[in-house]
């Protein structure tokens, strides 16, 4: 049994290490109950439980920047993030390793349209959100 749960630590540990840029998102494989949080006084963040390497839960956030709203479609860029002041029914959707923001953002003509934005390269650093 203890073989097992030393091997079973050294895969944890390597989840939870920081691994090379990548296309997708590796935190959905180590952390659970993802959130999308924002109020006007703070910066939208991503929230979730993550496993720390010695396998305890570690409640974390990351804050997304460089997101905004350009004309009912979501954009990544620089600096603070503006989307969430024009769009709404925002959440984040994980399906394994791809994770999208999803809302509805108003465009120029008034309307609302629904848009989704890939959050690529988010990682798990022992209990911790990244960006990678």
């Amino acid at each position: 049994m203890k073989t097992y749960l030393l091997t079973a630590g050294f895969v944890l540990a390597a989840l939870c290490a920081a691994s090379p840029a990548s296309a997708n998102s590796t935190f959905p494989y180590t952390c659970s109950n993802t959130t999308f949080q924002w109020n006007a006084a703070a910066a939208p963040i991503i929230q979730s439980y993550c496993l720390k390497a010695n396998g305890l839960p570690n409640q974390t956030a990351l804050v997304l920047q460089g997101i905004s709203n350009q004309n009912g479609h979501l954009t990544q860029g620089t600096g603070a993030s503006t989307f969430q002041q024009s769009c709404g029914s925002i959440q984040i959707i994980i399906n394994g390793p791809v994770v999208t923001l999803s809302a509805y953002c108003r465009a120029s003509n008034g309307s609302s349209d629904a848009t989704s934005l890939s959050l690529n390269n988010i990682g798990n650093n022992n209990g911790n959100l990244v960006q990678q």
